[in-house]
């Protein structure tokens, strides 16, 4: 268990545990929806293009361009969108992060930068 030998992994699974509790219980109507997960072969939209920045190791341009759907998605598909690509970048070493120019706390800055839109 590597991971819960990690700090920085620690709380990024906290805060992602903390997010998914808000998606489920913060709606604003009081209302509580039930979320099933997709079958994978259903994608979000925009997610292939995402997922080819981030094959290309683009991944602050991954993470521009996650926000600029913001408006253009509705606010489930945009969260969903957001915790899957924060989570992609998750699951890269160290060495591929640094190739692309990325690092560990700049997915905990960009999930933080998710949780606080106002959508």
């Amino acid at each position: 268990m590597e991971n819960e030998s990690d700090w920085i992994m620690r709380q990024l699974h906290a805060f992602a545990d903390g997010l998914g509790y808000v998606l489920a219980h913060g709606s604003k109507s009081g209302k509580t929806a039930i979320v099933f997960p997709q079958a994978q072969a259903e994608k979000l939209p925009h997610q292939a293009e995402l997922a080819d920045l981030i094959a290309k190791q683009q991944y602050a341009a991954g993470a521009q361009r996650l926000l600029k759907l913001q408006y253009a998605l509705p606010e489930q598909d945009f969260m969903k969108l957001g915790v899957w690509f924060y989570d992609t970048l998750n699951q890269l070493n160290d060495d591929e992060l640094k190739a692309g120019a990325f690092s560990r706390s700049s997915i905990v800055a960009g999930l933080k930068q998710l949780a606080e839109l106002e959508l």
